[in-house]
């Protein structure tokens, strides 16, 4: 994936853009996501479910919505900051079922809330408040989306996994509404502190 060197070349026409901060995964783990679709399918699905695409995939850590542009400064400041002070890290994928509950729309790879994941969300929610948004209140849940449904998943049953992940940036990414559904655009990509070491 591309790493912008600034958020600023987000070229949108409009004063505001719908926006969200995440982890884009790597080469690694997109190979491990693609072998778990396969199996999920072999598995049963229902019709109407639409595959997540490589470069839509990624790990939210906070959902900024409609933010008003004169804020990417900001924004990209603390991502900056944020980058600089936190390592890399390795996460775990634990289990690929319907997300957030059976039934869900969503078929996501969940990883363990570790402690430097939350480590990482925190920083994120505080950015947030920096630029004036509310974070989120529900518990956060570290996944990947790996397909949806307007009818559900009843199937399958929670598939297990132990997949360790390398967790190596933070990426702003611009939603964009299209026929097909929305695609994301990493607008800037920084590389997370050294570490990552066995």
């Amino acid at each position: 994936m591309q790493k912008n060197n600034s958020a600023r070349n987000i070229g949108s026409m409009s004063e505001s853009s719908r926006l969200f901060i995440g982890i884009a995964p790597d080469a690694a783990t997109q190979r491990f996501l693609d072998a778990t679709c396969q199996h999920c399918e072999r598995l049963g699905l229902p019709r109407d479910h639409r595959w997540v695409s490589h470069s839509n995939r990624h790990l939210t850590l906070v959902f900024l919505d409609d933010t008003e542009n004169r804020y990417l400064d900001t924004i990209e400041a603390h991502m900056k900051n944020i980058a600089e002070e936190v390592p890399a890290f390795y996460g775990q994928i634990v289990s690929t079922h319907p997300f957030p509950k059976m039934r869900g729309h969503l078929l996501a790879a969940e990883l363990l809330s570790t402690p430097e994941l939350l480590t990482l969300h925190q920083h994120c929610r505080t950015l947030m408040e920096a630029i004036g948004k509310q974070p989120e209140r529900k518990s956060f849940r570290p996944h990947f989306t790996l397909a949806r449904s307007r009818s559900g998943f009843a199937r399958p049953s929670p598939v297990p996994a132990d997949f360790i992940c390398k967790l190596q940036n933070i990426t702003l990414y611009h939603s964009l509404l299209a026929p097909g559904g929305s695609q994301y655009r990493p607008l800037l990509s920084l590389p997370l502190a050294e570490p990552l070491q066995n």
